[in-house]
């Protein structure tokens, strides 16, 4: 297997030959798939857009997080750089590699942005986004080329299933109680955790090669890989059920979040909500051990589902309170 993928680095080693000024603008491509910009992204359109699309986005980016983290176990496949020291790290990732998590959840997330979009320009442009994002990791060395067309393939493959059910499975659930809804996305992140470890004890006894190891720490020395850690799954799962309890207790309340409103309201309300999402994130982060653990991995889900249930109920909830928002 190593000897194959050592073959498909000659296409890294072809993308970093076209020189360095390509790096920062690479990078910048590449921001478009972090968690921080979706921190940024997902608020701004739930807040002050549209809810019901937020929702929607943040659903479909928490199905392909979840199918990603628990893929990448399962194939446990390296990185360009962690077989290849000709190939420069020019990013810090820690995880396994195949498949592409920020192809997959470009083509999620992107590519469900832009069935919603009306104007066909638009639409082109959000592709143009996902196939850039998918080959700035090509040029980075944090993927290899087939690591990114099984991400593309994947979130394409979301990005049908999400829209031919989530009309179904959110008129059926609609009409359950919000404890019952609860109850549901629990079971959901559920199975997330589940699938997620079950991949993991199927490993056995494999564990990553000191190779790779040693290879990685000679170009980012400062962060060692971790790529058997369960950090992942407990942050989706978390972020989901949070998210989607606390929508499914806002809508019942108060109904839809109307997004709507003088954009001046529609600045307060991102900016004072973005606060108060920092401080869960980076502020629960510094309190909270990062130890591989289960004491651990229940704050991280605790960490997350705050964020998740800021953004969908708690923030709006705010903001009618202040009148930064009007009734739906």
């Amino acid at each position: 297997m190593d000897e194959l993928l050592l073959a498909w680095t000659s296409m890294n080693l072809i993308f970093q030959d076209l020189g360095n000024w390509l790096i920062a603008p690479m990078r910048a491509l590449s921001y478009l798939g972090q968690q921080e910009f979706v921190m940024l992204l997902l608020p701004a359109i739930y807040w002050c857009w549209d809810s019901t699309l937020g929702f929607r986005l943040g659903a479909i980016l928490m199905l392909s997080n979840g199918v990603n983290a628990i893929l990448k176990l399962a194939f446990h496949s390296p990185r360009p750089y962690w077989i290849n020291t000709e190939v420069k790290a020019l990013s810090v990732e820690t995880s396994f590699g195949l498949p592409s998590g920020h192809a997959q959840n470009a083509a999620a997330l992107w590519g469900r942005l832009a069935i919603a979009m009306r104007k066909k320009w638009v639409k082109w442009i959000f592709v143009i986004i996902i196939g850039l994002i998918g080959l700035s990791r090509v040029y980075l060395g944090m993927h290899f080329l087939s690591d990114v067309a099984a991400g593309w393939l994947i979130g394409g493959l979301l990005v049908w299933l999400v829209v031919r059910l989530e009309g179904p499975i959110s008129g059926w659930l609609g009409k359950k109680s919000v404890a019952i809804q609860v109850l549901w996305a629990a079971l959901a992140a559920g199975v997330v955790i589940l699938l997620g470890l079950m991949t993991r004890l199927a490993l056995g006894s494999w564990q990553v090669p000191d190779l790779w190891k040693a290879n990685a720490l000679l170009q980012n020395p400062n962060d060692p890989i971790t790529p058997l850690s369960l950090e992942g799954l407990f942050t989706v799962a978390g972020t989901w059920w949070g998210m989607a309890a606390g929508y499914a207790w806002f809508t019942r309340k108060y109904g839809h979040f109307n997004a709507k409103g003088a954009w001046e309201k529609r600045g307060l309300r991102f900016s004072l909500g973005l606060v108060v999402l920092i401080l869960l994130w980076y502020g629960l982060g510094l309190i909270f051990p990062r130890t591989e653990d289960t004491l651990s991995y229940c704050l991280r889900f605790f960490r997350y589902a705050l964020m998740g249930g800021w953004v969908s109920a708690g923030g709006p909830w705010l903001f009618l309170r202040l009148k930064l928002a009007d009734h739906a």
